[in-house]
This record gives C-alpha cells, structure tokens and sequence, in this order.
C-alpha cells in the first residue's frame, strides 16, 4: 500500500512539472529580460536565459521545440503569454536535429524587438574577423572588430593603418581613417562558394570600389569551412 501511493506521487510529480522556456535574449535589454522572465513564470514556466546567436533562419518571433515535446499544447499557451507582452509569434519551428537543450519539456523563445533589424545585423556580424590580402603588392591582414574599429598590419606585424569601420547598406562597407583625417574606403561584400585544396569552404571578399592608395587596391579575404 505505501508503494502504491508513493507512486502516485511521484506520478502527480511527473504530471505537475513546468515547461523550461529557453529565452535567448542576445537582441533583449536587461530590463525586457526581466520583465519577460516575470511574466513568464507567473504563467508558470520555467525561464532559462541565454545570450546565444540566433540561428540565420530565425528573423523573427519563433518558438522552436522537438518533436518529443510531451505536450503540444504548451506552445499555444507560450504563444498567449508571449502576446500578453507584446510580441507575435509567426512561427513553429520543430527540431529535427539533436540539440539536447530541446527536450520532450522544453521550448526554444525567440523574440526581437520592433526596433532591431536582425537582418541588418546579422549581416554586419558576418563582415566581422580577420581579412588575408589578395592580388595585393604586399602581404597585409586587415581586421575588422566588434567595436567597429579596424587595423591593417603588415607581415611583420607593424601597423598601418587603423580607423573605423561601417556598414553604409549591405554588401557596401566604408572604412575611414581617424576624425582629423576624413577620408573613406568603400568596399564591397562577396561572399564565395569555393573549394581548396579540395575542401568547400565559403569565402567572405571585400572587393575595392575605388583605386585608393592607401589600401594598394587590395582585395581581402576570409574564409570557413563549409
């Protein structure tokens, strides 16, 4: 008798438990993240927050789930207590892949605010790292940072040049020296499907739109494997 109804207990337990809400908050202010996560657990989820990159196919509201999902129905009820906060969903994304963050009692929430353009920003992301010369006088590397600052050092490692860097309309990119020397760079993004030393790799290039002395009409280039 006592072991019948400890596993009723246990099965009201099981019965009982909260979806876990995966949050990525990458595009989110601190006080959206806390104002979310409030009015989430209130509707009896629980929020785990994350500041992951979101994937290229998510450009906006998403909830992303696995198949294994014990109760379908959660997402509706997600989707209501997102609305309350303002935001949409515009779409139900089942996992096909393993991603073990995504279990039979987990959902995936992504949200951007009104004010992000996330294709903007994720094709500014995308220029971002370390550049190898090409069909250039001399060796350099040119490195475009977070910060939108960038540097161009030689082989040895001496630097160049050094300024700042913007995204005036994608594929179009500027560099530009410091404010006391005004002058502009523009270049243009092509993004390659090639292959090397028999590997398919995607080239990022930034193609010179101007013959401008400082850079020796250089074309840069990085590139990952595919």
């Amino acid at each position: 008798m006592r072991w019948y109804v400890t596993a009723i207990g246990l099965m009201l337990l099981m019965g009982c438990s909260q979806t876990k809400v995966h949050l990525y908050a990458k595009y989110l202010s601190n006080a959206e993240i806390t104002r979310i996560s409030q009015v989430l657990e209130q509707d009896d989820f629980s929020v785990d927050v994350n500041q992951l990159v979101y994937p290229e196919s998510i450009t906006q509201d998403s909830l992303v789930y696995s198949l294994m999902l014990k109760t379908p129905s959660e997402l509706a009820r997600l989707t209501q207590s997102v609305a309350k906060l303002g935001y949409n969903i515009h779409q139900e994304v089942p996992l096909f892949s393993n991603n073990h963050s995504f279990t039979h009692g987990s959902i995936g929430l992504f949200l951007i605010p009104d004010n992000i353009d996330i294709a903007a920003f994720q094709a500014q992301q995308s220029v971002i790292g370390r550049y190898y010369s090409k069909q250039c006088a001399v060796d350099t590397q040119l490195t475009l940072s977070p910060d939108k600052s960038y540097s161009l050092i030689n082989a040895d490692g001496q630097g160049l040049i050094s300024g700042f860097w913007t995204v005036t309309q994608y594929p179009y990119i500027q560099l530009s020296g410091p404010k006391k020397h005004p002058w502009v760079a523009p270049y243009e993004v092509e993004v390659r499907e090639e292959v090397e030393y028999s590997v398919p790799v995607v080239n990022i290039y930034l193609m010179p739109l101007s013959d401008y002395k400082r850079f020796n009409q250089c074309q840069f280039y990085k590139g990952t494997v595919r």
